[in-house]
């Protein structure tokens, strides 16, 4: 019997089929197609649900080497400061970031990638690590010095808790990673004290020890007591960088 003649048979003896047994020649023959054009339906839902509520970013601080300890309550409370409109804007605040540059392990090197790429792409503002942590980030020039991000008033203000880089060290260190020959070897490079510009050649400052700040220490568990904020050079919401830093220090 032709294929196409049993076929016309079968769908001929369903007419007068029992409930169950029509549902049951359903689902030998549809199933794969309801459950496909199911997904689809719902892949294509929450796609245009993610894209018509994707919520504009009104600040990206990442927090380098850092542990959330409980910042909930404390994040919301900088976003109730500087009127942000949370339900139409979000603040990212990413404590998940692990680099060690000292073993350059398979999760170093990935986030060392996902960091670099989110700064590629201008996406975020602020830095907040330890003195160890952010030293290779403050001598590539990744972030604002103070006199280009302050006011007046707000240099000679936070001018005490300066965190300094040294130029002159800054073309040495660039000459020692760009030869080949130190590649292969474990980076042994002594930086000058950030708290002591007077020991520099051609001190910059780049950041602010976040000394007078307990609530940061109370939200986040740092390596070191010496936490820094600085903003990097490509953030364009620097508006918004500097409220934050007057919460965590006013």
């Amino acid at each position: 019997m032709a294929v196409m003649d049993e076929f016309k048979e079968e769908r001929e003896a369903l007419k007068h089929g029992t409930p169950k047994q029509k549902f049951t020649y359903f689902m030998d023959y549809y199933k794969w197609y309801v459950i496909i054009a199911v997904l689809v339906v719902v892949v294509g839902s929450y796609t245009i649900y993610e894209i018509a509520n994707k919520k504009e970013t009104a600040l990206y601080t990442i927090l380098l080497n850092a542990m959330e300890l409980d910042a909930s309550e404390y994040n919301a409370g900088f976003a109730e400061a500087a009127g942000i409109d949370t339900d139409t804007y979000q603040l990212l605040f990413d404590a998940s970031t692990r680099i060690d540059i000292n073993s350059m392990d398979e999760s170093t090197m990935a986030n060392s990638q996902k960091l670099m790429a989110h700064l590629a792409a201008g996406e975020l503002d602020i830095m907040i690590t330890d003195t160890n942590s952010i030293t290779n980030y403050s001598y590539q020039d990744d972030f604002f010095t103070m006199e280009e991000l302050l006011t007046p008033e707000q240099y000679e203000r936070y001018k005490p808790y300066f965190y300094y880089i040294d130029k002159t060290t800054m073309e040495e260190w660039h000459e020692y990673i760009s030869d080949p020959d130190n590649l292969m070897l474990e980076i042994s490079f002594d930086f000058p004290d950030p708290r002591k510009p007077e020991e520099m050649d051609a001190p910059v400052a780049v950041g602010i020890f976040l000394d007078e700040s307990e609530a940061i220490r109370n939200c986040y568990r740092f390596s070191s007591e010496d936490v820094v904020f600085s903003v990097f050079v490509n953030s364009s919401r620097r508006e918004t960088a500097l409220q934050y830093l007057e919460y965590l220090m006013p």
